[in-house]
């Protein structure tokens, strides 16, 4: 271990640590969440430090309490997000360091009363950086001292604040920015002003090598327990406390600086955590930043589509989600196999993600390529034409939910073309409403149009 703060004066008793103040004390609260989780047969995770913490809180009189009776609705919906961030939290983090992350470093921001340090089973090399307020850490390091708690990593312990350089006092305690990196930003943005929050995390994006990864809560998850929260007086020594974040889609945000960013959503967290133990609204963030080779040396994809187009002249849509772009629109098709032409796969793709197998297909239309974030390959370059089709307006046919879990379809829809002209997505390609007009104006073009390539927007970016 690396203690690189030193709480002043004797170990011997938390009197001489102020219990924190303000955001700081909050920390008890997911202390408190953790310590009943690590009560329950059925845990997600141990963490017998919360307890340890919560008694020294409450021997220096100015700690929470368990709750007795009857809990406020605010306060189990919260206890239950915490558990499950926690819990999610620690498999991002083991990832990362594990033989297919790659990660050497962890850095822990506004740590907290985080005990990963000494609970969790870190692989040899890795080194922690924990960073947190001066009175945070004093409180902190006397309780583990007390406690003789013994971390599992090399750890380094620094007292900033992060709305201001704490980039440099890191680097001085040994922080390698040549280095991946694991990130955890874990609850913090809601308590920073709009400003605060982007330059936070802009700062992790200058210090993160390729491989780098970050892990935070998806903004517009828990919109209902908030809520709950800013309504519940038990509630409010946390929430006066408040600032929104960063108050823009975090996802989009961090993808057009760079980030691949993949989406957990409730159905992946159910098939991990169980379905009792997530509610509506949860969902993560886990980005991933690719190196400038991954970026520009894509390997080339090819794919084939349909414009089904129904007799009043709708379109129909399939929403998917793509970590380098986001949310997007896209017509029915796919990758080609191995030596299958382009016409032949575009309608093999549009039967199993549809089920209609009499549309009527035309000439071709257009040819383009764009860059996306395939989950089974990673980053390529696809090549895509696109056929005229007709069919009658009608939804998907049979149980097609293997279908669209396997190629990543969120939903599917028709769109009018006043609907298509006001969808705030992403569209693929990016021109289709101007090409839509000049097909119905001019019918099918003489010779298929080549787009070329187009780069990449994402919704939702200033």
């Amino acid at each position: 271990m690396t203690d690189d703060q030193t709480p002043a004066g004797p170990a011997g008793g938390t009197g001489g640590a102020p219990l924190p103040q303000g955001v700081g004390r909050t920390a008890l609260g997911v202390a408190l969440a953790r310590a009943v989780e690590s009560a329950r047969p059925d845990r997600l995770f141990d963490d017998p430090y919360a307890s340890v913490f919560l008694r020294a809180a409450v021997a220096a009189e100015n700690g929470p309490r368990a709750p007795r009776g009857e809990r406020t609705e605010a306060w189990a919906a919260m206890a239950a997000h915490l558990v499950l961030r926690t819990a999610y939290f620690d498999d991002y983090l083991l990832d990362a360091v594990g033989p297919d992350g790659g990660c050497t470093q962890v850095v822990l921001l506004a740590a907290g009363l985080d005990a990963r340090a000494f609970r969790l089973d870190w692989p040899e090399g890795v080194r922690l950086f924990e960073l947190d307020l001066p009175e945070m850490v004093d409180f902190k390091e006397r309780v583990l001292a007390e406690a003789d708690a013994r971390p599992r990593v090399e750890r380094h312990v620094l007292t900033a604040d992060l709305r201001e350089d704490w980039a440099g006092p890191l680097r001085a305690v040994g922080f390698d920015p040549g280095q991946p990196t694991a990130w955890l930003v874990e609850g913090l943005l809601i308590y920073l002003e709009a400003a605060d929050a982007a330059a936070l995390l802009d700062r992790i994006g200058e210090l993160s090598a390729p491989g780098s990864r970050l892990a935070l809560v998806r903004d517009g998850a828990l919109r209902r327990t908030r809520e709950l929260a800013r309504r519940d007086p038990v509630m409010a020594p946390a929430t006066r406390l408040w600032r929104g974040g960063l108050g823009r889609n975090h996802a989009q945000w961090l993808r057009g600086r760079g980030w691949l960013v993949h989406e957990i959503g409730e159905r992946q967290l159910r098939d991990r955590y169980g379905a009792e133990r997530v509610t509506e609204g949860h969902g993560f963030l886990l980005a991933v930043r690719p190196s400038p080779a991954e970026s520009a040396e894509r390997p080339r994809r090819e794919a084939a589509r349909l414009l089904v187009l129904d007799p009043d002249g709708s379109v129909f849509l399939q929403l998917h989600h793509d970590a380098e772009v986001g949310p997007h629109w896209v017509l029915p098709g796919g990758g080609l196999e191995p030596g299958e032409a382009p016409l032949a796969g575009a309608v093999r793709e549009t039967v199993e993600e549809t089920g209609w197998t009499d549309v009527v297909t035309g000439p071709e239309l257009w040819r383009w390529e764009h860059d996306y974030h395939h989950a089974d390959v990673g980053l390529v370059r696809q090549h895509e034409v696109i056929f005229l089709a007709s069919a009658p307006r009608r939804d998907p046919i049979g149980d097609l939910t293997a279908s669209f879990a396997a190629d990543g379809i969120l939903s599917c829809r028709w769109f009018t073309p006043k609907e298509l002209s006001e969808v705030t997505e992403v569209l693929w390609p990016p021109t289709l409403v101007p090409l839509l007009e000049d097909l119905r104006r001019d019918g099918p073009p003489a010779e298929p149009i080549d787009l070329g390539y187009v780069p990449n927007r994402q919704s939702g970016t200033d």
